[in-house]
């Protein structure tokens, strides 16, 4: 019997669709416990790059510290928290976090630092405090890639 075959005879088969251990009650567990990884790593990596990228000093340290982070494989920072906290979700979320904080703060860092000087300067010319410019220009103008590093 090929292998195509046993999986689609165990997704057809009506016990794996119902109850604690179904199919559905596992898709949102899943579906949860990104959801809470990936907006626990935005609200960790998101002000820090933010931050590093409009004043530019510090910027070249977090981005290597975080890089660092991508070179360790997934299975290496899971194992680490199995070992810290047993098995179940703790590990399993932790483990997420700290796959999803590189890539949102070296985009955010990234986007923030490409935004022109002279648009900055001109927020500046305009009256804009420096919260206001950052804000209403700098964080617009480096959405799209910050939205690449959360996605």
């Amino acid at each position: 019997m090929s292998f195509l075959l046993q999986v689609a005879r165990w997704f057809s088969d009506p016990a794996h669709w119902r109850g604690y251990d179904g199919i559905p009650q596992r898709l949102g567990e899943h579906v949860v416990m990104s959801g809470a990884a990936t907006a626990t790593a935005i609200a960790l990596a998101l002000p820090v790059g933010l931050v590093l990228g409009h004043y530019g000093r510090g910027g070249a340290l977090a981005i290597n510290v975080s890089n660092v982070g991508r070179a360790v494989p997934s299975f290496a920072i899971l194992v680490l928290a199995l070992e810290a906290f047993g098995i179940g979700a703790k590990p399993a979320y932790l483990a997420l976090v700290a796959l999803a904080v590189p890539p949102i703060l070296t985009n955010t860092y990234a986007g923030m630092r490409d935004v022109d000087p002279a648009l900055r300067e001109a927020a500046r010319g305009l009256g804009m405090r420096e919260l206001q410019a950052t804000l209403r220009i700098e964080l617009p103008l480096a959405l799209p890639v910050i939205m690449a590093g959360i996605r």
